[in-house]
This record gives structure tokens, C-alpha cells and sequence, in this order.
């Protein structure tokens, strides 16, 4: 009885041990499996990293290229600009300078236009009218519609006594009219019956 129990204890003892051995041994092949997933694993994120790295200089690169290039073209854009106004300063400065000379022209065209205006008005006689510089003149308003300011324009015109009034032609009425610049007051006031009256009352 004693020799059966002695054979089951070893017998169990045996196989407690084999489990042992073949726990150890799965485990170890557990193991093994799993450290070769971990270094496969690690290698692909190395090779990940290393890409990422490839990348990350690739875009160092290209920022730098484009730091570069807007630098350049920040540069250029700033000479356009200051060329720019140097254009339209210029531009704007011969231009005025320009204006200044048409105006400076047109007051020494005014101006010489004003001086030459009394004289010609002075020089110019009304056709039909003799001179008469060395009669007296008449005094043109006693003529109704005739004042101060016309007789004064009458006489720059030549046009000093009555007979001269008394003596105009439909175009020298014209002219006067043109000179004095109104239109058909002569007509209308009868300047000349009421000149040729009073020449005819003078020589009465």
C-alpha cells in the first residue's frame, strides 16, 4: 500500500514538474513572439520617424527657399514703389510747371490784349466820319440816351459832334452798334433825327 502511494506521490511529482517545464517553455516562446513583434514594430516606427524627418527638412528647406524668395520680392516691390513716386512726383512737378507757363501766357496774352484794347478802340473811326479834332466838341448828352459812360465810349470812337451822328449810314450804325455793343437802342432812341435837330437848330 505504502509502494502504491510512493508511486502515485512520485508520478504527480513528475508532472507537476513537466507543467513547470512546459509552463516555462510557452511562456518562453510567449515571450520570444512578442519581442519579435516589438522589434518589428520598432523598426517601422524608425523607418516612420526617419520619413518624417525627410519630411520635416524637405519643408525646412522649402521655407527657407520661401523666406528667400518674399525677401526678394518684399525688395523689388519697395524699389517699384519708390521708383513710382519718383515717377509721379516728376509727372506732377512738370505738369505744374507746365500749368504755370499757360497761365503766365494767357496773363501776358490778357494783359496785352487789355493794353492793346484802348488803342484800337481810340484808332478806330467809324466809317463816313471826317475827322474833326480841330471843331469843339458837342456835347453828345443833350442827345436823349446817350450818358456819360457812351459818350465817353463815342468819343474813343471819333464820334464827337452832332453832325458825325447826323451823317450814319445804316452800317455805320451797325458798327457802333457792335463796338458799343448793343443792338437797336440807336434806332429805338432816334439818335440821329434828334442829332440831325440839333444841327439844323445850330445853323438857324
Amino acid at each position: 500500500m505504502s509502494y502504491l502511494i510512493t508511486q502515485i506521490f512520485i508520478l504527480m511529482l513528475v508532472a507537476g514538474l513537466l507543467g513547470l517545464l512546459l509552463g516555462w517553455y510557452l511562456t518562453r516562446i510567449s515571450t520570444a513572439d512578442a519581442q519579435v513583434a516589438l522589434l518589428a514594430s520598432l523598426r517601422n516606427k524608425e523607418a516612420d520617424a526617419r520619413e518624417l524627418r525627410a519630411e520635416l527638412d524637405a519643408l525646412a528647406t522649402a521655407k527657407s527657399s520661401c523666406d528667400s524668395e518674399r525677401r526678394l520680392l518684399s525688395d523689388e516691390l519697395a524699389g517699384l514703389r519708390a521708383r513710382q513716386d519718383a515717377a509721379i512726383e516728376v509727372a506732377n512737378s512738370e505738369a505744374l510747371e507746365a500749368l504755370q507757363a499757360e497761365l503766365d501766357q494767357c496773363r501776358a496774352l490778357l494783359a496785352a490784349a487789355s493794353a492793346a484794347q484802348p488803342a484800337a478802340e481810340e484808332g478806330t473811326q467809324v466809317q463816313g466820319v471826317q475827322d474833326s479834332d480841330d471843331l469843339e466838341a458837342d456835347d453828345l448828352q443833350v442827345i436823349k440816351g446817350i450818358g456819360p459812360k457812351i459818350a465817353a465810349k463815342l468819343e474813343r470812337l471819333g464820334i464827337r459832334r452832332f453832325e458825325h451822328i447826323a451823317g450814319w449810314t445804316p452800317e455805320d450804325i451797325e458798327r457802333v452798334n457792335e463796338k458799343l455793343r448793343f443792338k437797336g437802342r440807336i434806332e429805338r432812341e432816334k439818335w440821329i433825327p434828334q442829332a440831325r435837330a440839333l444841327v439844323t437848330a445850330r445853323k438857324a
